[in-house]
């Protein structure tokens, strides 16, 4: 297995945060789908989508740029629509489930946000 090098994961604390927030956004969209309902395709896809983005950061793959950057859009507006028409539908927090789901999807935004600029300030480091 000459020429092959072993998957390291990254050192550099960028990456390892944006990382984290890939998985966790992915991990938060796959229970909120076997939670509620499992028929939401979309949101298990884009959370699938999220955690391979994780790992290939994590490991600092180049793919990982590549999958961060067709998530961002995608999951904005999943994350943007699923808020305004919770909003619509029943006002700004109306409860306290809704104002944690509310929340949720805002913090959500938040960290899509967050992730991306932080992969593609280090994209130099991904291999």
């Amino acid at each position: 297995m000459a020429g092959k090098t072993a998957l390291e994961r990254t050192h550099a604390p960028g990456l390892l945060v944006a990382s984290v927030i890939f998985i966790v956004l992915g991990a938060y969209g796959l229970v909120f789908s076997v939670l509620y309902d499992l028929t939401l395709v979309p949101l298990i896809a884009l959370s699938v989508v999220a955690v391979l983005a994780g790992v290939g950061v994590l490991f600092e793959r180049r793919f990982g740029l590549w999958i961060s950057l067709l998530l961002f859009p995608l999951a904005m507006v999943m994350a943007l629509s699923t808020l305004f028409y919770s909003v619509t539908v029943s006002g700004w927090s109306a409860n306290i489930p809704e104002a944690l789901f509310e929340a949720s999807l805002i913090l959500y935004a938040i960290g899509l946000v967050v992730s991306l600029l932080l992969v593609i300030d280090k994209r130099g480091q991904l291999k």
